[in-house]
């Protein structure tokens, strides 16, 4: 509807101004600032900023509220968007510390004895995994495939749970830098984490692994999660999954699990530069990915073991990838069964929340953020996802749990 004028009145003696309705019933602003109505926000920030550039939104919107002269700069929006953005983050970050204080150690650490610890884990009935079993191939022993160290999780007392960085380019400091190139080019560092169960689901996002751990541990502890199983999908990344271990080592039934879109994606990368051609690369991954597959690891990496050196270009790649599963050799499923039992394979439900919260929208062509900007824009989109933004811009209050 545009904007609205409000006559304000001030009263005042010989000592001054005693009394200033412009001050004491609206809170004070800047220059050239102004009150946001709810209407305004949704629009602007949840139909506009999430979904196209500051500037495309401003035009929008000035032209939804006949506003083409004297609307809303973009830069003002931008300012707008980034002041919402930090309400937000300091508003879960001290929702997350009031949770954990008392419960949690800065690092993690669980001293708090009432908070259960998960119990033993609840698998699927072996009957059910021995009908999924007889459908499968028989090239392999039965024993061999059963005998994997990932459990087939009863789903209804398991928490689904993805993590992952997301790197938008980071801007340059100043203008004047000297030119960056390809291989110079630093990034923002988001983590954006999934949450689901039971049909439910929430989305995090932190600057970074440890402030994202941060909030998922008080998420859980919000949800009464911590009886459940806890089934982590990574990408195998060494950092995160010894950031996990060490906030998460207390929990007894925690698992990470590698996913298997990484999985492939590292053994092409890695035999592409290690083999002596394409041909080469290839027959490699037939042998090795159907081992992989069926959760037969330790076959996998004796296969890559005894590779002819008369076919390797580089061994240190294929050195890499032995080191690679022997790292995750306890992570890394029956991919086979989990599938038959319909179990969760991947993380890519987490890698469709990198896409809709910080990707689709900052990592276009030529765009750059400061890391700041980049996360607040981020937690605002979380808003969008969560449908948590209507009680936000009404009661700056977030219900911190699963949703539909």
């Amino acid at each position: 509807m545009g904007r609205f004028a409000f006559e304000t009145h001030f009263a005042f003696d010989k000592n001054g101004v005693r009394f200033d309705s412009s001050q004491s019933i609206f809170a004070p602003l800047g220059p050239n600032q102004f009150y946001l109505t709810t209407g305004f926000k949704e629009r602007a920030m949840i139909m506009g900023n999430t979904e196209g550039s500051f500037r495309k939104t401003s035009k929008w919107l000035n032209f939804i509220r006949h506003q083409i002269e004297g609307g809303t700069p973009h830069r003002t929006l931008h300012d707008q968007t980034q002041k919402e953005g930090r309400e937000l983050i300091d508003h879960l970050k001290q929702k997350a510390d009031d949770l954990n204080h008392g419960n949690f150690s800065a690092d993690g650490c669980c001293f708090n004895p009432d908070i259960p610890r998960g119990g033993e884990p609840i698998s699927i009935p072996m009957a059910e995994v021995q009908k999924a079993l007889s459908k499968g191939s028989f090239d392999y022993n039965p024993i061999e495939l059963l005998n994997n160290p990932v459990i087939y999780e009863e789903p209804s007392q398991t928490v689904n749970i993805s993590i992952d960085d997301v790197t938008p380019k980071r801007q340059k400091d100043t203008r004047e830098s000297p030119q960056v190139t390809e291989h110079k080019r630093k990034y923002v560092h988001d983590t954006v984490c999934h949450i689901e169960h039971g049909g439910l689901k929430y989305v995090l996002a932190a600057d970074g692994t440890k402030s994202c751990l941060w909030l998922l541990i008080a998420f859980l502890l919000s949800n009464s999660l911590f009886g459940k199983r806890l089934q982590i999908f990574t990408d195998g990344h060494k950092a995160l999954n010894d950031a996990i271990v060490k906030q998460f080592g207390w929990h007894k039934n925690m698992q990470i699990v590698l996913d298997w879109f990484h999985l492939c994606k590292k053994f092409k990368e890695e035999l592409s530069m290690g083999m002596k051609g394409r041909k080469l690369r290839n027959e490699t991954l037939r042998a090795v990915m159907p081992l992989l597959w069926h959760g037969l690891t330790n076959k996998a990496i004796s296969y890559l073991e005894n590779i002819p050196a008369s076919e390797i270009k580089d061994d240190n790649h294929i050195q890499k990838l032995i080191d690679y599963l022997g790292r995750n050799i306890s992570s890394i499923p029956n991919y086979d069964m989990r599938k038959r039992l319909n179990l969760r394979n991947s993380s890519n439900v987490g890698e469709k929340m990198n896409d809709l919260v910080v990707s689709n929208r900052q990592k276009k062509n030529g765009m750059s953020w400061a890391k700041k900007g980049s996360l607040n824009l981020a937690i605002i989109t979380t808003l969008k996802i969560n449908d948590e933004y209507h009680n936000w811009f009404r009661n700056k209050e977030v219900k911190f749990s699963l949703a539909a």
